[in-house]
């Protein structure tokens, strides 16, 4: 919200203007309050304008459209004066972002968010249709994102299904936003209710997608595509939703289904009272949104006396709830906010404060390059706060706040700004990868908020980023230089007196780490190692083997990339090697093999993170099933053990006073703790790792890498 200009109005009608929303060619958005407190989006035609008849008319028509649509997912209409000199029309204000900034801002949304969406906006879009009118630009721009749910706005090119032409919006015009308007519409031909059903299908492929159904660039092109091209709808995994959008963007309109069957096919729940439709980086945009509110100017009081006082909670309490726990992911407490808005029975809630006070951040990556990782460790992190809060004796209410960097250096730097500054967060679970770490470990340092990573183990990450030693980045499983420690050291066990190492640099800087290690680890002991780099651009790692071979090398220790290990593998095995071979942690994926195929049986990796179907980590194994259904991925049993310690040391912190401890004493506390979780003994060396004696190891055995425990460091 910008600043009103000393040229704007300070009131218009009822409503005291407290500053512009917007402004456009025809006029100006402001945030206004009504006298009964309630806030406003009046939208003004400016002064040179407001003498034309024909943006009079628009206006006109629009505030006649959206007082005719009865819905709750369109903005109603609070007042207006569409006859004065200064028409304007105020609608209810809804502090939340457009879906256009969501998806920008956090990317795609899950399908199982747009089929709410859908669902939603076809509710919206049947209503308008049964007022006799029809939208004409369904755009992501014109749908609000509230906590209970969208909004459809902007009626100021809606018509009448039957109406006449006028020389405001003929036939002969394109109206509407290209990219989201039907081919009926690019073509400057009638439009009916089918036509939004088209830029229905439109919003929704976008949402899921993150891009234009059909393509960017100059608007005479996206009219062309519009009407000739089949819709880009690569990425909809979801069956059933692919299915229903190619219908929704038929050419045809008596092709497209009624908005009665998208709705029908859309089988998500529309919101009731819950915040859980909305994914946690938008919740927390809405809650951003509402919080700035909470700093606008007051207005005098009215008297209210008896129980209508108690009745009714204050904006300022419903807003602090939705910047505050209800617009976090508080496990357990989706619905507070509805609780407010249903509350007539005059109890005092706990504060927004008390709410908001206990909150631990998570950086991950949800949506990139290591999105397994990041959504495994950010749900085990869910399931050891929804424990937490279960518990009867909990001190306090432990909230998670979220954000997903997507494997991005400026976004994680971005995000990590957004972490500390928030006064709330106590510490941070993250980064997912060294990408991330490399530019946003220096905030946190900066800031003073400690970040406790399981998964981002490299040296080079801190090292690059900071000039000083950072005193605040916890490194709580063990870094992957002693994975490599102990590989070649496993390698002199398994029988090996001259390793191969195989250095792909496509595996970047994180593999060099390891290469160092094991040039260090074999000096000594009568191992001769062989080594062999390929540079980033080879076509193939094979290439090198025969050398290698023909040098006396008895074992293999790859570091790279699983889709180039795979290579490697099967030129191995079509030579009949079968001494050790190993595999890097980056390398020891799934991917590999995949692509490797038999070639990848008896490979090996020694790894920092324990199998999730452990023993050891069973009882949180089922519990993750049993809540998010499906077994949890490599790094959750470290992130719900580190969750678990994080809430250990809030909770020592905080004493029978319950009072909130400072960042630097949370950070004390973390280098002081010894804490046992499920995977091993949490408790941190002068800097910051983690204190540990062993990895965990790893075999391909039938298709998949099977566990086979835990493999012990020599003391040196």
């Amino acid at each position: 919200m910008e600043r009103l200009l000393p040229s704007d109005p300070s009131r218009l009608g009822g409503y005291r203007l407290l500053g512009r929303l917007g402004a456009g060619g025809m006029g100006v958005v402001y945030l206004a309050r009504g006298e009964a407190g309630e806030l406003a989006a009046v939208k003004v035609i400016q002064p040179e304008f407001a003498q034309q008849a024909e943006f009079r008319a628009r206006f006109r028509r629009e505030a006649d459209s959206a007082r005719g649509v009865d819905s709750p997912w369109v903005v109603p209409v609070l007042g207006a004066d569409t006859e004065g000199p200064a028409p304007w029309l105020a609608t209810a204000f809804v502090p939340g972002p457009s879906l256009a900034e969501a998806v920008a801002e956090c990317g795609p949304l899950p399908a199982r968010v747009v089929r709410v969406l859908g669902k939603v906006l076809a509710r919206a879009l049947d209503a308008v249709h049964r007022a006799g009118l029809v939208h004409r630009d369904v755009k992501p721009g014109n749908v609000l994102l509230a906590l209970d749910g969208p909004r459809l706005i902007d009626f100021g090119i809606a018509r009448p299904t039957a109406a006449e032409e006028t020389e405001l919006t003929s036939d002969s015009m394109v109206v509407g936003t290209p990219g989201f308007l039907s081919p009926e519409q690019a073509r400057a031909l009638p439009v009916g209710p089918a036509s939004d059903v088209f830029s229905l299908g439109c919003v929704l492929a976008y949402t899921v997608t993150g891009r234009l159904p059909f393509g960017g660039g100059a608007a005479d092109a996206l009219l062309y595509r519009t009407v000739h091209d089949t819709p880009d709808l690569d990425g909809v995994e979801d069956v059933e939703l692919r299915n229903l959008l190619e219908r929704c963007l038929a050419k045809e309109p008596e092709q497209r289904p009624r908005l009665a069957e998208v709705g029908a096919e859309l089988v998500e729940d529309a919101p009731t009272g819950s915040i859980g439709w909305l994914p946690d980086p938008v919740v927390r945009m809405v809650a951003d949104r509402s919080a700035e509110m909470l700093a606008l100017p007051g207005i005098e009081p009215t008297e209210i006396s008896g129980e209508s006082a108690r009745q009714r909670p204050g904006r300022r309490r419903v807003l602090a709830m939705a910047a505050g726990g209800t617009a976090l992911l508080t496990a357990g407490g989706g619905a507070a906010l509805w609780a407010v808005l249903r509350d007539n029975g005059g109890r005092t809630p706990a504060s927004s404060a008390a709410r908001r006070e206990w909150v631990i951040g998570i950086q991950a990556d949800l949506t990139g390059p290591l999105k397994a990782a990041g959504t495994a460790q950010e749900r085990a992190a869910r399931l050891a706060v929804e424990q937490f809060n279960a518990r009867e004796d909990k001190p306090f209410p432990l909230t998670l706040r979220v954000l997903d960097d997507r494997g991005e250096p400026a976004r994680a730097q971005a995000v990590a700004r957004q972490l500390t500054r928030d006064r709330y967060v106590f510490a941070v679970l993250g980064p997912t990868g060294y990408a991330s770490a490399r530019s946003a470990v220096e905030v946190y340092e900066s800031a003073g908020l400690p970040l406790v990573t399981v998964s981002e183990l490299s040296v080079s990450a801190v090292q690059s980023a900071l000039l000083a030693k950072p005193r605040r980045y916890f490194r709580a499983a063990p870094l992957a230089a002693y994975s490599a420690y102990a590989t070649v050291t496993a390698l002199t066990a398994q029988g090996s007196r001259r390793p191969g190492l195989l250095v792909d640099r496509a595996g970047g800087i994180t593999g060099m780490e390891s290469v160092n290690v094991v040039h260090s680890a074999t000096g000594a002991g009568g191992v001769a190692l062989y080594a062999r780099v390929v540079p980033a651009l080879a076509p193939d790692v094979s290439t090198v083997v025969a050398d290698m071979l023909a040098h006396g090398v008895d074992s293999f220790y790859y570091t790279g990339t699983p889709e180039r290990a795979a290579p490697l593998a099967r030129a191995l095995a079509a030579r009949d090697f079968t001494g050790p071979r190993f595999l890097d942690i980056p390398s020891a994926t799934p991917a590999f093999v995949s692509a490797a195929g038999p070639a990848g049986e008896g490979w090996q990796v020694l790894a920092p993170y324990i199998d999730p179907a452990a023993a050891a980590v069973r009882p949180f194994a089922t519990a993750y099933r049993k809540r998010f259904g499906g077994a949890p991925g490599d790094w959750a049993a470290e992130a719900y053990d580190v969750t678990r310690l994080l809430a250990d040391r809030l909770t020592a912190l905080a004493g029978s006073a319950k009072k909130r401890p400072s960042r630097t004493q949370v950070a004390d506390a973390l280098a002081k703790a010894r804490f046992k979780g499920l995977v091993t003994t949490y408790a941190f060396d002068a800097d910051q790792q983690l204190i540990t004696r062993q990895v965990q190891h790893y075999q391909v055995k039938g298709g998949r890498f099977v566990y086979d425990g835990p493999v012990g460091l020599s003391a040196s």
